[in-house]
């Protein structure tokens, strides 16, 4: 059973990430002159309107931001999103198959929040290395004049948002990372409530 200074440390952890999360919201520094005002997410050259609440901006992030600053929350979002739709998958599939855990030193891979209080430092050494590369390419390829917000992979080049097909993939992927984004969080929650990372709500109702 894990000592109350243990599960103290898991908890301060799964809260730094959701601290992290929410910073992506944070209005940033003016960098460029502002080119107009938006006054709602629906801004010429963004996607993002889908069924069935079109522009979902509840909480007003969008009210009297700069176009330049919507592309960066449009950033931020497809960021978490992608980060999100990785976590989700990796929560879903580690309990099941871990081939590194042992190499890893973990003794306890059904848990991933246990497997980030057993990780030695040298793996997340390597972990924060990977996420600095990762940032650092990022960083060059927005140098491009015509980078799209998100696009790493340089899509925007070939195909524009008067196609149809183009416009519904990245709807899809906005769409599924905003519920990645929830569903990553609720894993963490039920974790650290329950300390039960499988179904805790539909497998009752079949045994």
């Amino acid at each position: 059973r894990e000592t109350p200074s243990a599960m103290a440390r898991l908890t301060a952890a799964a809260l730094f990430c959701l601290a992290s999360s929410a910073t992506a919201f944070v209005t940033p520094s003016a960098r460029r002159t502002p080119v107009r005002q938006a006054t709602t997410m629906k801004v010429e050259g963004l996607v993002g309107d889908t069924a069935p609440f079109g522009y979902w901006d509840p909480l007003g992030f969008s009210q009297g931001k700069t176009l330049d600053q919507m592309v960066s929350y449009r950033e931020a979002e497809l960021k978490h999103g992608r980060i999100a739709m990785a976590a989700t998958l990796g929560w879903i599939v580690q309990p099941g198959f871990h081939p590194l855990a042992k190499d890893c030193h973990i003794k306890d891979p059904t848990d991933p929040l246990k497997t980030l209080y057993e990780l030695p430092p040298a793996g997340f050494l390597q972990i924060f290395i990977f996420i600095g590369f990762l940032e650092f390419l990022g960083l060059k390829i927005k140098e491009n004049p015509t980078y799209a917000p998100g696009d790493l992979l340089g899509a925007s080049e070939l195909v524009d948002n008067t196609d149809a097909g183009w416009v519904d993939y990245q709807q899809k992927e906005l769409n599924n990372g905003r519920l990645a984004m929830f569903a990553i969080m609720g894993f963490w929650i039920q974790d650290l409530l329950f300390g039960k990372t499988g179904d805790l709500l539909f497998a009752p109702m079949v045994q």
